[in-house]
């Protein structure tokens, strides 16, 4: 049977994917990218904008709104997973003293769940709750990738939006399947200045209660901090971090 859908939802989300991504855009760039009409395009960002989700600037192009981010906001707060994941993320920030993701697999990428910085450290990372990212782009990406099979990573990649942000990026699914033999191993994956030169991370899967691999957790930070001894001591946290959020959301 055919997937029901209502076609005005559909396009309205899509115009709201074309701005979270550019940014501002007018109806004219908007038309062109989702191959609408620009008469289309124009009553879709009059409705948003009269719901508040769209606001216009002078030079006559669109922006979203914070009250988005506010819906965002109130499904963090209220999804159960973070809710429970969120206490050892915080625990975990700590004890390495860097930046602590919680993410999920969504199709192709990795979507940033829960994120926890340490009061005491001043290295910012980009990334933010909501983010998503093409799974092969990311340790905790790359995590769940190595637990599935040749054939379905290749599926994956296939699909995925593959762009060189740091002369380190892979970019060849030989590159990609050579480190999954090595993260098989250990369980670890690792994101050396692969999206952000400067900024090295850890990362590891984590089941859901049915077995299925779909969420991870990482550690972010400084690559002249994610080395040696200290580095070690990372990957133990993280190791530990994952036993015990698998306890509580997934399957052991």
């Amino acid at each position: 049977m055919a997937k029901e859908t209502v076609q005005s939802v559909e396009r309205a989300f899509q115009v709201m994917e074309i701005l979270a991504e550019s940014g501002t855009a007018g109806v004219r760039e908007i038309s062109q990218e989702a191959r609408l009409s620009p008469t289309v395009v124009h009553r879709l960002l009059g409705t948003l904008a009269g719901l508040g989700y769209v606001s216009q600037e002078q030079d006559g192009k669109y922006y979203l709104t914070f009250k988005i981010l506010a819906m965002g906001n109130q499904v963090q707060l209220h999804n159960n997973v973070v809710q429970r994941v969120q206490p050892f993320l915080e625990d975990l920030s700590e004890s390495c003293g860097e930046t602590a993701h919680f993410m999920e697999r969504v199709g192709t990428n990795i979507r940033y769940l829960g994120k926890v910085t340490p009061s005491a450290n001043m290295f910012a990372t980009g990334s933010y709750v909501g983010m998503e990212l093409p799974l092969a782009g990311t340790a905790a990406g790359k995590a769940i990738l190595a637990r599935l099979s040749e054939a379905e990573i290749a599926k994956i990649w296939k699909k995925s939006r593959i762009i060189r942000y740091t002369p380190y990026t892979i970019c060849t699914e030989e590159r990609l399947l050579c480190e999954i033999a090595e993260i098989r191993k250990t369980g670890l994956a690792y994101d050396r200045e692969e999206r952000e030169m400067g900024l090295s991370c850890v990362g590891a899967a984590i089941p859901d209660y049915q077995g299925i691999f779909r969420y991870a957790v990482s550690i972010s930070g400084p690559t002249a901090r994610m080395q040696g001894e200290r580095l070690e001591e990372i990957k133990k946290d993280i190791e530990t971090a994952r036993q015990r959020i698998t306890a509580v959301i997934g399957r052991m």
